[in-house]
């Protein structure tokens, strides 16, 4: 297990630390809980905002078991509601592979096209020819899939596509390769321009990726937009007439209502930070929900977070108007003058 600690210091700056890597004996979430209690008592933080992990459900249970222990040392906000915050890229990972889970048959000709051709060099070298005499200006190496990881096969598919013409070529020479594919067969001209299409795709979903991982900037402003606009893409292809996109967008936005189709089951600072940007504020916030959730739910959910922001900036408040007393008692006893600019 690997803990990466991220906190703002004095100076305004990010920072990004590994406080603990190690070896975990059980996968339970108590145990879980406990390694990261260790930790962060070896290390001597206590002042502990968020959590941030993926969506398997032993990590629900850490959670909790974190919820009662910090509880106890003192040092809250909010009582921890905003403790548990989900990795969205995880979601995604899940919203994706449950679109994929029954990949059409062109994406399986594809797949078994580049497995003959890369099963051998001899086999590679006579595919480059093919590239070279079509005069196609491409660098890419043909990559094959793994199932279990969806970006591999949009990589596949991605960089494949674009020989399109050389694989047309290749099957002209290599009277072995309509033969070896057997009933599956080549990929033909529908195929390719399905496989397009699901390149086209899963390039959003690569691309979104790609930009909430990163670990040098900042990324929580821009989740709930990404959301948003994901929301809106699902809708397009649940109304679409392709068979093979609506039922990949029925299965996407099903797995996406389970982790952002409720706001009381989601974490609430997605939307403070949205907030907090100054080139979003409350009116981008708010149109997005009427977007979402049409003008009624829209609003209704909307004054929800508002109200909820409110709170917590009132409790921040009343923090820091403590602290300011304190500092003023002890400054007054040390015979000190102390000036506050409010």
């Amino acid at each position: 297990m690997c803990i990466t600690a991220h906190f703002i210091d004095n100076d305004w700056k990010l920072h990004k630390k590994i406080v603990n890597f190690c070896p975990i004996t059980s996968h339970k979430g108590d145990a879980i809980g406990r390694a990261i209690e260790t930790c962060l008592l070896e290390w001597g933080l206590d002042k502990i905002f968020t959590i941030t992990v993926d969506n398997a459900s032993s990590n629900d249970i850490a959670i909790s078991y974190l919820n009662k222990k910090l509880a106890n040392w003192g040092v809250t906000v909010s009582n921890h509601d905003y403790l548990h915050m989900r990795c969205m890229a995880h979601i995604v990972n899940l919203v994706v592979m449950d679109g994929l889970k029954d990949v059409g048959e062109s994406v399986l000709k594809v797949r078994n096209a580049v497995r003959y051709i890369r099963s051998s060099p001899a086999r590679l070298k006579k595919f480059k020819e093919c590239i070279e005499y079509e005069k196609i200006d491409g660098k890419s190496s043909l990559c094959l899939d793994v199932s279990t990881k969806w970006n591999s096969t949009y990589l596949m598919l991605n960089i494949t596509q674009k020989y399109e013409r050389a694989f047309e070529r290749y099957e002209f020479q290599e009277p072995m390769f309509r033969l070896e594919l057997g009933e599956n067969g080549e990929p033909d001209f529908h195929n390719w321009s399905e496989c397009r299409k699901m390149a086209e795709m899963l390039s959003y979903f690569y691309e979104l990726t790609l930009r909430i991982s990163g670990s040098r900037y900042i990324t929580s402003n821009m989740v709930f937009g990404e959301i948003s606009d994901l929301a809106f893409i699902l809708n397009q292809w649940v109304d679409s007439t392709n068979i093979e996109v609506k039922n990949m967008g029925d299965r996407m936005k099903k797995k996406f209502d389970k982790y952002w189709g409720d706001i009381d089951k989601m974490n609430k600072l997605i939307y403070f930070a949205t907030v907090l940007d100054p080139r979003d504020k409350f009116e981008y916030m708010e149109f997005q929900f009427f977007q979402m959730h049409g003008e009624e739910k829209g609003e209704q959910l909307f004054q929800k977070v508002k109200s909820s922001l409110i709170d917590l900036f009132n409790e921040y408040k009343k923090c820091i108007k403590l602290i300011v007393r304190k500092q003023v008692i002890t400054l007054a006893h040390s015979s000190q003058v102390v000036v506050v600019v409010q």
